[in-house]
């Protein structure tokens, strides 16, 4: 069924007015990289959809143009320091542009790397989080369970009412501290001076004016008196005022005292236990950051792990017994004294010593790990001595092979001191919240019920923390818990997770430009991502969005499509109009494809049985619910199914880290899944995962791919370069001489801004190519370094068409839907996708072996529906060679053409986590309770 075929009635282009098309973002005559002086126009206030093959032009006219102008505009609202760099940024190749908002770019790039930052944080919600439970918190002592309060006066004033009975002599007192040394001479003059008149002393009351005839007190329970009264209903005030008067002067501390001396209650104006008398803090929203000294765990420092000797690597294989070696430190021959003495240690303590260590009590294995006695120092300590001492240079790499990181036993991976966790509200401390999903989040805090008094000081607070659960659920990201590591997320989790922030902030008249923004999202979860996106425009903003999904194309208001081709084949402006106009009579290919006139890829046939599969079994690992998996070796196979459902904890956790040996199998604890088994049918395993091919802009994919050599050989064979005697290395930018001396072959300047991200100037000298005067002077066929550089693969296919040491390489990365790459483009600038299908094509042109098992994560990243076809021939063709291929995917082009489906779900997070359908795509979409198979059978 046709994308769009669910669209019906006017559209909201077709029924504006002349006067509101003038309210208009025009772009006249852009021509940054490949555009062709184009002139486009966005209409403001509406959500535009641009698409196009890979390398149209896309991100050059949206991100490089559109976003840059509007950056370019906001700083131009800034003080004079910003202003002045201005002159220096390079300004986008176009005429002009006018009616632009300040832009914000929501793009699919994970740049954080700090250990501290969390979804929690990086959304604010653990702001707000913080706020709430030191206003409506109440504090539970963790160590005798007793309720926390602070006393009032108020309270006080009850409880010796009842306890003393009407018409009790008491007198409110406040303790009188002396130093180690006893009181100084004349230490009664400042309390006289201050109106009090009787103190007691030993347990005696004493008037002050006597005090002067005493000996001077030494550590004795002494008091000032405040105030003396009979309890009747007609003191209360001056009872409560006594008593307000002796916590301000006794820090915090109150005696009440009966004049015969047979009663005393003692009272505290800090918050402490009734029970164990401990006192704690005040809840103020610093104590539960991790990030503040104040609220830090002191063991971890907030990190909620830290680098210890780690059981599971010092007993690796827990089904052996210790005397058969259960014990890897000391199961070498240089070791042999501290294994024997661990022997006599187990017969001592009658400790089994040819039973599996796995079926030891728990105190036994305790004794063996951390000693019992004198004779015996036990494993860890003895590992740690070892670390501290470092008698020998080697002691250092021998003990951190038996180190890893552990959560924190203090904080139990909550980050926060104790005092923080003890504070609760209905029953939940912060670390609990922080563990739990977003979507359990949402439910657990929108059944919270605060009192009136609370409502009053944090009902906006919570409603806020509500609001931004809710944004998070409706992105596709139910699925992440609070707690989880910014830097481990996904490109496009991370891109999702600023969109959910940017509805949050609920801007108006502000331009949103996306890129891919269903990234990672199964196509169950697409109409809801439409929805937020909705919700942005009908905020009053503007939303621009590159995307490639039908779904989104054919929910956009607008639509632009640049080609026809990629690279130096597009850059035109092939269709812009209204999405309805699009769909009745546009004839461009992404039309085609909309209004379902192009025909899917036939379903790849049924493939003859092979011998070997790969065999999970128990997989646990995460949210992963106990599950066996059999994988077909020699086949395409993909790996479907919500986000969060376990895809990459099956792919990465289990199967790559056990098939690479950084897991054991068996029952150990530190394992991941029961068993791996036929994994002696793979030969090799490969995850080409979305990871950069560099981290620095001096990795390329002319140096990626190995084709950087040979040209650079060429280059030192042309006539000019031979009479200069230049050698090869003349040609890198990464070595002296051949580089630019000015940015050291970076061909930038890196500008530091205070108030903002840092800022690129090009080079002054070199204008950005990054190599020396002399040695752009030598050419090859009429192009210099730089200029080769600077080709696309595709125009750099036809210029080395001669040079198969060249050419083989890069016909590679056309095929995989590369050919608009330049040669010499900067690895930080390439997509996830991008670097992935880079890795795809080294694969190809290396192709060592066979029988490997490829991992793949999401390749169809960035791809136009057309080019989906040119990739899905590649890994057939990977197969085809005798090896398997395993692919994470949500496009259902690619999975439509596997031979075997594994879909995992229901849902995501704890909804996630069992096999839900497995089989040919047919069979899976048979299944009714598979999301995927359900959209199989409505594609087909």
């Amino acid at each position: 069924m046709p994308a769009a075929a669910h669209r019906h009635g006017s559209h909201p282009l077709a029924r504006e007015t002349e006067d509101t098309l003038s309210d208009w973002i025009k772009i006249k005559g852009a021509r940054q990289h490949n555009l062709r002086n184009i002139d486009v126009d966005f209409p403001r206030g509406l959500m535009t959809a641009v698409s196009g093959l890979s390398g149209s032009g896309k991100s050059s006219l949206v991100f490089d143009t559109l976003y840059a102008e509007g950056q370019r505009s906001y700083v131009e609202s800034l003080s004079t320091y910003a202003r002045q760099f201005l002159e220096r940024l390079p300004k986008p190749d176009v005429d002009w542009i006018e009616g632009i908002s300040p832009a914000i770019a929501i793009q699919q790039r994970n740049a954080v790397t700090s250990g501290r930052s969390t979804v929690g944080t990086v959304t604010e919600i653990n702001d707000y989080l913080r706020v709430l439970w030191a206003r409506t918190g109440k504090i539970v002592c963790p160590d005798c369970r007793g309720t926390v309060a602070r006393e009032m006066p108020a309270g006080i004033w009850r409880r010796v009412r009842k306890d003393a009975g009407e018409d009790a002599a008491v007198m409110i007192c406040y303790p009188l501290e002396f130093g180690p040394e006893g009181a100084a001479v004349g230490w009664w003059e400042p309390l006289l001076a201050q109106g009090f008149q009787r103190v007691i002393l030993a347990a005696e009351t004493v008037r002050l004016e006597d005090a002067v005839e005493l000996p001077l007190p030494k550590g004795a329970d002494s008091s000032v008196v405040v105030d003396r009264l009979k309890i009747s209903s007609r003191v209360r005030a001056r009872f409560i005022e006594a008593v307000e008067l002796a916590l301000a002067q006794g820090a915090g501390k109150v005696t009440v005292r009966s004049v015969d001396g047979d009663a005393q209650w003692e009272f505290s104006g800090d918050l402490s236990c009734a029970g164990c008398g401990r006192v704690f803090l005040d809840p103020t929203p610093r104590l539960f950051s991790f990030n503040s000294p104040e609220g830090a765990c002191p063991a971890c420092k907030g990190f909620g792990n830290h680098l210890e000797f780690d059981e599971g690597l010092i007993i690796p294989d827990p089904d052996l017994s210790l005397r058969d070696g259960a014990v890897k430190p000391w199961s070498t021959d240089s070791f042999r004294r501290q294994f024997t003495g661990l022997l006599r240690f187990c017969a001592r303590r009658k400790i089994p010593m040819d039973k599996p260590f796995s079926g030891l009590t728990r105190k036994h294995q305790l004794l063996v790990l951390e000693g019992g006695d004198k004779s015996y120092m036990g494993i860890i300590p003895y590992l740690a001595k070892m670390r501290q001492e470092m008698k020998q240079g080697h002691h250092r790499f021998f003990t951190r092979r038996y180190m890893g990181d552990t959560l924190c036993r203090a904080c139990g991976g909550s980050r926060l001191r104790p005092e923080a966790q003890a504070v609760k509200v209905q029953g939940m401390d912060l670390g609990q919240v922080g563990a739990m999903s977003v979507t359990d989040a949402l439910a657990r805090l929108e059944a919270v019920r605060l009192s009136k008094a609370a409502r009053e000081v944090a009902g906006e607070i919570r409603e806020e923390i509500l609001h931004r659960l809710g944004f998070l659920d409706r992105v596709g990201l139910g699925y992440l818990t609070l707690d989880r590591l910014t830097r481990t997320l996904s490109g496009g989790e991370a891109q999702r997770i600023h969109l959910a922030n940017a509805l949050g902030s609920r801007l108006v008249d502000t331009l949103y430009v996306l890129d891919e923004p269903t990234c990672g999202l199964h196509a169950a979860d697409v109409d809801r991502l439409v929805a937020t996106l909705r919700d942005l425009v009908d905020g009053g903003n503007t939303v621009v969005v590159v995307e490639h999904d039908l779904g989104v194309l054919a929910a956009a208001d607008y639509f632009v499509e640049l080609g026809p081709g990629a690279g130096s084949e597009g850059g035109e402006l092939v269709h812009a109009g209204p999405v309805c106009e699009l769909l009745e009579h546009g004839d461009t290919l992404t039309a085609r494809h909309l209004r379902g006139e192009v025909a899917p890829l036939p379903r790849r046939p049924a493939q003859s049985e092979r011998s070997g599969h790969l065999v999970v079994k128990g997989a646990r690992l995460h949210n992963l619910r106990n599950i066996d998996v059999k994988i077909p070796l020699h086949r395409f196979v993909a790996l479907t199914g919500l986000s969060g459902s376990g895809k990459s904890s099956l792919l990465n956790g289990c199967i790559y880290d056990g098939l690479t040996a950084k897991v054991l199998g068996g029952s150990g604890r530190q394992s991941p899944f029961t068993a791996l088994q036929g994994g002696h049918g793979v030969d090799q395993v490969i995850r080409v995962d979305q990871s950069p091919i560099g981290k620095t802009s001096r990795s390329n994919p002319a140096s990626y791919l190995q084709v950087l050599g040979p040209i650079r050989e060429l280059f030192a064979h042309a006539p000019e370069a031979v009479a200069r005697g230049y050698a090869p290395g003349r040609f890198s930018f990464n070595t002296a001489g051949g580089r630019c001396a000015t940015c050291q072959g970076l061909g930038f300047h890196r500008v530091e801004m205070q108030f903002m991200a840092d800022i690129e100037v090009p080079c002054e000298d070199c204008r950005g190519s990054r190599f020396s005067a002399a040695t752009l002077d030598i050419r090859y066929k009429g192009m210099n370094i730089a200029q080769v550089l600077d080709l696309t693969i595709a125009d750099a296919l036809a210029f080395f068409g001669d040079v198969a040491a060249v050419s083989q390489r890069l016909w590679l990365l056309k095929k995989v839907g590369l050919g608009y790459l330049h040669l010499g483009q900067p690895a930080p600038t390439l997509s996830g996708g991008e670097s992935q299908r880079l890795k795809i094509a080294r694969e190809l042109a290396q192709s060592s072996g066979r029988n490997n098992l490829y991992l793949l994560d999401e390749p169809t990243t960035g791809l136009h529906a057309e080019d989906v076809r040119a990739l899905v021939a590649v890994l057939h063709e990977l197969v085809a060679q005798d090896h398997s291929v395993l692919v994470i995917e949500h496009n259902l082009d690619l999975i439509a053409q596997a031979d075997w489906i594994i879909d995992l779900g229901p849902g995501g997070g704890n909804a996630g986590g069992r096999l839900v359908a497995e089989g040919t795509p047919a069979q899976v979409a048979a299944v009714s309770a598979s999301l995927t198979g359900q959209h199989l059978r409505r594609r087909s």
